[in-house]
């Protein structure tokens, strides 16, 4: 804005003047003029300041409006966060209020939690104990089923060795194994006879007395009868501690086992639960080895028969089939043979010409050497006694050893031809001892050789008519013999020279 035009009549009064010192007129005119064009000036200019101030002052008045919107706007957020905030400190004092009950949630957690250590610690304790339990329980069962098997395979040679004479020693040193015993005595109380016993006297009355008397005790009650006190025992038995039990089949008494110094700790109920199952299956043993003897006996007297036959039939045969069967078993057994391998043997040598009943006597007790077709016939007598045995349900099993005792190691034998392992070797031990046999028999068409020119022969037959190894076996037993034999003359020769 421009400052005001200030212009008055004074300030141009010397100008106005004539020279008389009155004013002119024209120059007042033109300073009037002059003034009334500053004052118009002026007024146009204040007109245009005051529409600029109205302007600036609409402006400033908007500007007021804007402003007092914004104000209002700021004082509805104001009030909002207001609200806002009231919200928010109320959330927190549900928040603290929630925090404290959290936090005394927390404390009886930590109060749970230690009582959970707690019994997490006696739980894993617990555990422990159970694991060490556990622990020895397998142990315990693996003692166990070590001693199950033990007596499992105990009571299987028992079972398995019913021909044994010594059943009733071997039964006492079973029960003597199995309970850490160091003696004791198997009796037969029907007429107090001592089956078996192991190291205990019982030859002297006293001992044999009272001994008795312990074992009485226990067939009258049924039950085992255990000492464990020494001092309640009689004196002079040096026994520290023992254990009686019966032996009953189906409920009668067979016998009374007594085992005696068990040095590592006293008789235990374990210990007669053993005895009581071995003593059921030593009855059931003694009863099955009695029955066995009796089938044997008749197997034996069947054999018996038919081996007289064959001596009824041949009367050069006479003894050659039992020594052909003794020399048999020896061979069998130095081939690490027993039990039913070597009955089998046994009976095969006792019956490997019993095919010889159906030859006729003709052929078979001939004189002189035989015919080709003569010696054909023979031959049959191995098919013949094959079928005769195989007739027999309990012989059945040597029927292969008789019908192939005539085969050659090298296949040129009757009546199939075998060679080598193809024979069985029981057959080829009884072909080898038969042949021995023969050449030291004197026949009506020969005299008999001696047993050196015999076993001459037997080796240079070796490899091809017999089995190497049955001929090693059979002159290993015939010079055993000779020494044993040998021996034997040197004995009675010093005590005749003694005399």
């Amino acid at each position: 804005m421009s400052a005001p035009v200030s212009t008055s009549v004074r300030d141009t009064g010397s100008d106005l003047r004539d020279t008389d010192g009155r004013p002119a007129p024209a120059v007042v005119l033109d300073a009037l003029d002059t003034a009334r064009a500053g004052v118009l000036a002026y007024q146009s200019e204040m007109e245009a300041l005051l529409q600029s101030t109205q302007a600036e002052l609409q402006s400033a008045l908007g500007q007021l409006q804007s402003t007092q919107g914004q104000l209002e706007s700021t004082q509805g957020q104001l009030r909002s966060t207001q609200e806002q905030l009231e919200s928010t400190q109320g959330q927190l004092r549900s928040t603290q209020g929630r925090l404290r009950e959290t936090q005394q949630a927390l404390e009886g957690a930590r109060g749970e939690l230690a009582q959970a250590q707690a019994d997490s610690a006696r739980w894993q304790g617990d555990c422990q104990q159970q694991e060490r339990e556990k622990r020895e329980l397998a142990m315990a069962l693996a003692r166990q089923t070590d001693r199950n098997r033990q007596l499992h395979a105990e009571l299987l040679d028992v079972y398995q060795d019913l021909n044994n004479e010594n059943l009733p020693e071997l039964i006492l040193r079973l029960c003597a194994k199995l309970t850490g015993s160091e003696s004791g005595m198997f009796v037969d109380l029907s007429n107090e006879h001592t089956l078996a016993a192991m190291r205990i006297d019982d030859k002297k009355p006293e001992v044999r007395d009272a001994l008795y008397g312990f074992t009485r005790q226990a067939l009258q009650q049924e039950k085992p009868l255990v000492r464990n006190d020494g001092d309640n025992l009689p004196d002079g038995l040096q026994l520290v501690n023992l254990a009686a039990l019966p032996v009953l089949l189906k409920g009668e008494p067979r016998g009374v086992i007594l085992v005696a110094n068990k040095r590592e700790g006293p008789y235990t109920e374990d210990d007669t639960d053993l005895l009581l199952s071995i003593g059921r299956h030593a009855g059931i043993a003694m009863e099955n080895t009695r029955l066995h003897a009796a089938l044997a006996e008749a197997y034996l007297s069947t054999i018996g028969v038919l081996a007289d036959a064959i001596e009824a039939k041949d009367a050069y045969t006479r003894g050659h089939c039992e020594s052909v069967s003794d020399i048999a078993v020896q061979v069998a057994r130095a081939l690490g043979w027993e039990g039913e391998e070597l009955r089998q043997i046994r009976y095969a040598a006792l019956l490997h010409d019993v095919g010889k009943i159906g030859i006729p006597d003709g052929i078979l007790l001939k004189p002189s050497r035989l015919l080709p077709e003569e010696f054909q016939v023979i031959q049959r007598h191995s098919l013949i006694g094959s079928d005769l045995v195989n007739r027999v349900p309990a012989l059945r099993p040597i029927a292969p050893l008789i019908l192939h005792h005539h085969e050659r190691y090298d296949g040129l034998g009757y009546p199939h031809g075998l060679s080598g392992d193809q024979i069985p070797i029981g057959a080829r031990i009884i072909g080898v001892v038969d042949a021995l046999n023969a050449m030291t028999t004197p026949r009506p068409y020969r005299d008999s050789w001696s047993m050196h020119e015999a076993i001459d022969e037997l080796r240079r037959c070796s490899g091809t008519q017999f089995d190497p190894m049955i001929v090693e076996r059979i002159t290993g037993v015939l010079d055993l013999q000779e020494e044993a034999y040998a021996e034997e003359l040197d004995g009675e020769e010093a005590v005749l020279t003694a005399s």
